[in-house]
């Protein structure tokens, strides 16, 4: 049993208080304690960050990423819970497949985490959700709704329909045509196209303005954005290293959305972690969409944070504390019961982010100078992981078994 000490978030702010863990599990927040050896954490501790939306291409392109690299990118960004998606190149889309992908990336995570399956006619009890392709993207995946079983869990949508893409298709020579080529219609088109199916605990993925995002909780789903889509847009000088999908949109579409962080109408930040490797990416008609970001993620909304663009609630809440709640992990919440994953930031050290000094594979991010705060010690179930820049803990990430919840 340990006991730490600090000014941990918890209730909407940070607390002086003692927090004893027992196996991982935190068991008492108290306000004072006595007959134990206390380990003092300095600076903001937050809960660990929950990115419950990256592809770490772990079976089947581990050229690019694998789930060694992909978890400890995670954890220097202060993730410490990840959900990877399901488009492999053999697809996880039945029992088989993801039997043979936990078997390949077991004990190699440094990082809690599910996995998806893709929607299909078979449910896999242990899947953390199900995703649904309604429009191709990396892996070609396109899911056929009326064949699909379905279990109560999350089902997470890539919104953009693919009629509509096909209706608009023409070669991508840069950002701004490839935006025209999947037009922000197919967002909206594929958010009212779900909407029919009547599915309970449906998520729709990285949307990309404050139109889709509004017309997706008025549908009553839960919503997800990007970093890139957030602060990254088709005019900015970052070439086919920004073609993603779906695609970044015009500056003030994507300022518009920058601009209602603190609306109620967005639950959670996610990377869509989808890297490449350098060499794809230089020619941009043959540049697969995708870019890293899950170890940026939470270091460039502390830093919006700090630049008074977010509320603390807010950064806690769409970083941390929805994903917990949607994807039903027990964490995100420095509480009795939950997981002891915790970050301690120094809320004054902000760093510019270099893709060289960055964890994946990869070896590059679209944030290139951009600003970060980056935590000083993280912690996965109560094991110090990173202290100090440096890892001082062996993978030791537990596979979330959702058939167990």
């Amino acid at each position: 049993m340990d006991a730490f000490h600090g000014r941990f978030y918890i209730s909407g702010e940070f607390r002086e208080k003692y927090v004893v863990v027992d196996r991982g599990i935190i068991r008492e927040v108290k306000s004072e304690m006595s007959g134990m050896d206390v380990k003092n954490i300095p600076g903001h501790i937050f809960p660990g960050g929950i990115d419950m939306h990256v592809h770490f291409r772990d079976p089947g392109e581990t050229e690019k990423e694998d789930f060694r690299t992909g978890s400890l990118s995670a954890i220097f960004g202060g993730t410490t819970t990840v959900c990877d998606m399901p488009n492999n190149k053999i697809p996880i889309d039945n029992r088989q497949s993801f039997e043979s992908k936990l078997s390949e990336i077991r004990n190699r995570s440094f990082v809690d985490f599910g996995l998806y399956q893709a929607a299909s006619g078979v449910t896999i009890p242990e899947a953390v959700g199900q995703k649904i392709f309604l429009g191709k993207s990396t892996g070609g995946l396109l899911t056929e709704l009326d064949d699909c079983e379905w279990q109560d869990k999350v089902k997470v949508v890539h919104a953009e329909l693919q009629e509509c893409i096909d209706n608009n298709n023409k070669e991508s020579k840069d950002l701004v045509s490839h935006d025209m080529n999947r037009p922000l219609e197919c967002e909206l088109e594929a958010i009212e196209y779900i909407f029919k199916y009547n599915l309970a605990n449906t998520h729709i993925a990285h949307l990309t303005s404050s139109r889709s995002l509004e017309l997706a909780k008025s549908l009553g789903f839960t919503t997800e954005v990007t970093p890139h889509h957030l602060l990254l847009n088709n005019s900015s000088p970052i070439g086919s290293f920004g073609k993603v999908n779906p695609p970044l949109r015009k500056k003030s579409v994507q300022e518009e959305l920058l601009n209602i962080l603190n609306s109620k109408s967005l639950d959670v930040i996610a990377s869509d972690h989808a890297p490449h490797t350098a060499a794809e990416k230089e020619v941009f008609k043959d540049s697969p969409s995708g870019m890293p970001g899950v170890e940026t993620r939470v270091p460039l909304i502390l830093s919006l944070f700090k630049k008074g663009l977010i509320q603390i609630e807010r950064t806690v809440s769409t970083l941390m504390e929805k994903p917990a709640e949607i994807c039903r992990i027990n964490k995100g919440f420095i509480a009795e019961g939950y997981d002891a994953d915790f970050i301690s930031v120094d809320l004054k050290n902000v760093t510019e982010i270099m893709g060289d000094e960055l964890h994946s594979k990869c070896g590059w991010t679209p944030f290139e100078k951009f600003e970060g705060i980056f935590p000083d010690l993280v912690y996965l179930r109560g094991e110090m992981m990173i202290q100090e820049g440096e890892v001082i803990s062996s993978p030791s990430g537990a596979f979330l078994n959702a058939k167990k919840q």
